[in-house]
């Protein structure tokens, strides 16, 4: 009996687990580049995204913006991806990690980031 009662409890802890990452992530299809940053705090490369999709991107709403970290794996092709944009003047499409709905003054992170074509 309590083998099995601790094979549940390990289950639905796990399933919580999924559930809450999961609920973390998000995407948004038109955000443009307010502003590029270099920190010296050990953070790397941050950029304030503002949505242009008319739309809320998970918790940020319409015309909101919001301060991402870039992953220290892929930073420098992320931030290429980026100032490019910047550059052409284009729009990008993000998929983020939202950590607003733990902090909203925690920056959110970079996942996957492409510049759209037109």
């Amino acid at each position: 009996m309590c083998k099995k009662s601790i094979v549940t409890v390990m289950a639905i802890v796990a399933m919580g687990m999924f559930v809450a990452s999961a609920s973390f992530a998000a995407t948004c299809g038109v955000m443009s580049v307010v502003s590029v940053a270099s920190t010296d705090s050990g953070s790397g490369s941050q950029v304030w995204l503002k949505n242009e999709s008319g739309a809320s991107c998970g918790t940020i709403v319409n015309g909101g913006q919001k301060l991402f970290n870039l992953p220290s794996t892929t930073s420098d092709k992320t931030l290429a991806v980026i100032l490019t944009a910047v550059s052409l003047n284009k729009k990008l499409w993000v998929a983020f990690q939202d950590t607003a709905t733990v902090d909203p003054q925690l920056p959110g992170m970079i996942q996957i980031v492409s510049m759209q074509s037109h």
